[in-house]
């Protein structure tokens, strides 16, 4: 398949993902809960261990689950780990091109993924 659209699990921001433990960044417990629910998400989507090895070109619609303010920046990094976790793609290093918008607000926050192979 060249291209794949589907919708991943709101992830926690940047700042929620990493922690500081005895002078070591490391996954938060938040963090790896969401690459675990990611995991099981993909799997029941039928794209776990789809291991797409090309360049890939990634388009992410944010839609948050509450109207606070946010920087589209700042969930990225939990959602391609967790895809990588999933063996969806190699490594989120294959991105070559990204764009991200925000969306609208919805129960429970989402994430809107169109993944093409380039």
């Amino acid at each position: 398949m060249s291209k794949y659209n589907f919708i991943m699990p709101w992830p926690p921001s940047v700042n929620g993902y990493w922690r500081s433990f005895k002078g070591k960044q490391i996954i938060s417990k938040r963090g790896r809960d969401y690459r675990n629910k990611s995991i099981l998400h993909l799997k029941g989507l039928g794209l776990y261990g789809e291991m797409i090895e090309a360049k890939v070109s990634v388009s992410l619609t944010l839609n948050p689950p509450t109207l606070r303010k946010y920087d589209v920046d700042n969930f990225n990094k939990a959602l391609f780990d967790s895809l990588t976790a999933a063996l969806f793609w190699v490594d989120d290093e294959q991105i070559h091109s990204l764009k991200i918008n925000k969306g609208e607000k919805v129960a429970g926050g989402n994430v809107e993924i169109e993944v093409r192979v380039i």
